[in-house]
């Protein structure tokens, strides 16, 4: 990406990366250590609940202290809800044009002015028929957002490095799988949201955020009712019609894994459903197999802190 990363300095020293991600309800945080062999490994996990925003700062303070948080890079992981994305055609302008031009497309298309926005983009894969044009996913976030959350960092003494976004961090997990080679399909599902990714040897090639979360799913309930039903087929729908996409507009045809994200709890009662109505095999992706790990990462706390999991990974997915 152009313009989220690599914002500040490099530390002197650095002894790994820490992920934050700002939540409506708390803050998620990883932190993962450099070893000898200059791989990561995880060695703090945790999602420290605050229903309120004034809290936030003092609580990332303490972290930032108790850990040494400054000695680390920061990676920052913005939610779904703090920014927007679009696929769009290339503009048929010069390279140093492209971001005024994205500019001027998306203004009709954001709910805040395009003017007070920090806009960025990475090149789309390119579809197999002869037709197909190029394309950006263009990602814009408000300059009040990121001005807020920058400015909780840098009061807690954090070294930020890296603004990330949930596809790029997803991904990361994603590559981990051994079905990577030939591709996997991820889904991560929220409280009333949820995020399918498709991903192959780590380009994206499906990432879509649809109005479905395991709260809709009522998993706890033995008996659901039609409404419920509806919910969870029209989750299976939303992921066939993305793999059947990837295969039509990619020519890629090999996919034939849905890895799911842990929920805090009935992850099994989801997987028996998508099983029943999709027609791939889904399985649960513990977390803590995939990457070098010192700690005991539960389901849950995979559950809201998988993204800054994720974010702690991207130097290492940027170094293969």
């Amino acid at each position: 990406m152009q313009i989220l990363k690599n914002l500040f300095k490099k530390n002197t020293v650095c002894r790994g990366i820490a992920s934050i991600s700002f939540l409506q309800d708390g803050i998620a945080v990883a932190i993962s250590n450099y070893k000898d062999d200059k791989k990561l490994t995880l060695v703090y996990c945790a999602f420290v609940e605050t229903q309120k925003t004034e809290l936030q700062q003092k609580i990332l303070t303490d972290l930032a202290r108790q850990y040494k948080l400054s000695e680390y890079d920061c990676h920052l992981v913005l939610t779904t809800e703090h920014y927007r994305r679009f696929n769009i055609e290339t503009p048929s302008v010069a390279e140093n044009e492209i971001p005024e031009a994205l500019r001027w497309t998306i203004s009709d298309l954001i709910d805040f002015p395009a003017d007070q926005a920090v806009i960025d983009f990475y090149q789309s894969p390119l579809g197999v028929r002869s037709n197909s044009s190029k394309m950006l996913d263009v990602i814009a976030s408000p300059v009040e957002i990121l001005t807020d959350q920058i400015q909780k960092l840098t009061a807690a003494a954090l070294n930020l490095k890296v603004i990330d976004i949930q596809e790029t961090v997803l991904r990361n997990l994603a590559v981990q799988t051994p079905e990577n080679s030939q591709g996997i399909a991820l889904l991560y599902l929220l409280e009333f949201s949820g995020t399918l990714l498709i991903q192959k040897q780590k380009t994206i090639y499906v990432s879509r955020k649809f109005e479905i979360g395991y709260n809709h799913l009522k998993l706890e309930e033995p008996n659901p009712d039609s409404t419920v039903i509806n919910a969870h087929t029209n989750l299976a729908l939303e992921i066939q019609r993305s793999l059947d996409y990837v295969e039509s507009y990619f020519g890629i045809s090999s996919i034939s894994t849905l890895a799911v994200i842990p929920l805090a709890e009935n992850t099994h009662i989801l997987i028996d459903s998508l099983n029943k109505n999709l027609g791939i095999s889904a399985r649960m992706i513990d977390l803590s197999t995939l990457i070098d790990c010192d700690i005991l990462v539960t389901g849950k706390t995979q559950s809201l802190c998988a993204a800054v999991i994720g974010a702690t990974l991207r130097y290492e997915i940027e170094a293969a």
